[in-house]
């Protein structure tokens, strides 16, 4: 359980317990409380958490990653900048295919603060190819403070 946390790479450790739901009151509790059994997990399903700064995604985000690690599943977190940022020099690198397939060894691929910062034009297209080989093989969890309809923003230029 150690090394799967180790490896998941998150920013700072939080789990569940330290989150305040009597603070974040538009936050569904039984919700994420359901959501750390993980069977979205198992099921190859997303969680989408949006809302505005500092309402606690990126606290639930790694609560949900540190109890999926738990339960045995392979989680890994990357700001979405920090991501492209990644992608775009393994393919510079030529090593982005190996990249890829280490992202498609994980159950679980926790994408922080979409739409935080916009993409050029080729960071976005190769992010849109890390979500669409996680389609129905892998669970996605991604935060973004941009409202539901606007998400396709954070990965245009």
């Amino acid at each position: 359980m150690d090394r799967r946390i180790k490896a998941a790479k998150f920013p700072m450790l939080k789990t569940i317990d330290s989150f305040d739901f009597k603070e974040q009151i538009s936050v569904n509790e039984p919700l994420i409380r359901e959501l750390l059994r993980c069977e979205f997990v198992d099921k190859h399903e997303n969680v989408l958490l949006i809302g505005n700064s500092g309402t606690g995604k990126t606290h639930l985000a790694t609560a949900l990653g540190f109890a999926a690690c738990c339960q045995g599943y392979k989680v890994r977190f990357f700001g979405c900048t920090a991501l492209v940022t990644q992608l775009l020099e393994a393919r510079e690198d030529r090593q982005l295919q190996r990249l890829l397939t280490q992202l498609q060894k994980q159950d679980l691929l926790i994408l922080d603060e979409l739409g935080y910062v916009p993409f050029s034009k080729s960071g976005s297209e190769l992010l849109f190819e890390v979500v669409s080989r996680a389609y129905e093989r892998q669970s996605l969890i991604v935060t973004s403070n941009l409202p539901f309809g606007e998400l396709d923003r954070g990965m245009r230029l």
